[in-house]
């Protein structure tokens, strides 16, 4: 799906259920990511990417969480992040905590101008083929710290599937933990499999990382 379909996508479902859920799955999902990288070590000196932050539904935890401009937000869809920090985060938070958003649908995250510590890919492995994988972690490589880790979120592959042929926002991706770890080998990361993470849907969770 491209950046028009995916803005008119937006436009028609609203920017929480676009990203898979609206009301009480909204909110269990935004503080289950928020939580669990807390009990991972985020502190709020750390920089952290948001990797796919799409309408900050883990954003609006975060950002007031981290000091001011540690927040660092990538995604495609202008429509998703313009929609997030208007009607979840607000202005006076946007002022006040300096979120820095990088755009663009070719994984470049060259443009930021921190490095983060942590690295939140919260359900967008699960809609992006073998290949885009490969790049997006190629891409966290190339502004990752020595220290940096990056949790990343998968569908279990527990049979024979065909995934479909391209990216897609709205369709399912499944792989196996040996899958998830032959995409991060080529970039150079090292990969721990934590599995099952109390995601209302069933998405596995990956760690990467290099010391």
């Amino acid at each position: 799906m491209d950046a028009t379909d995916d803005a008119l996508g937006v436009r028609k479902l609203g920017h929480r259920n676009f990203v898979g859920g609206d009301g009480d799955l909204w909110d269990r999902i935004g503080r289950l990511q928020f939580e669990f990288l807390c009990a991972r070590g985020l502190q709020p000196h750390h920089v952290l990417l948001d990797f796919a932050c799409g309408s900050l539904r883990g954003g609006i935890h975060f950002i007031p969480f981290l000091e001011a401009g540690n927040y660092l937000g990538f995604d495609k869809s202008f429509d998703l992040v313009a929609m997030g920090v208007m009607s979840e985060l607000g202005s006076e938070r946007f002022t006040a905590r300096r979120p820095e958003f990088v755009l663009n649908g070719r994984f470049d995250l060259s443009e930021f101008t921190k490095k983060p510590d942590f690295v939140v890919a919260q359900s967008i492995f699960t809609h992006l083929v073998a290949d885009d994988i490969r790049r997006s972690l190629a891409a966290i490589a190339s502004i990752a710290k020595p220290t940096t880790e990056v949790f990343a979120t998968y569908f279990l592959r527990d049979q024979a599937y065909g995934n479909p042929a391209q990216s897609h926002s709205r369709m399912n991706f499944y792989y196996l933990p040996e899958d998830m770890r032959a995409f991060g080998a080529d970039s150079g990361w090292k990969f721990e499999n934590i599995g099952s993470w109390n995601h209302p849907r069933g998405q596995q969770m990956a760690r990467y990382y290099r010391a």
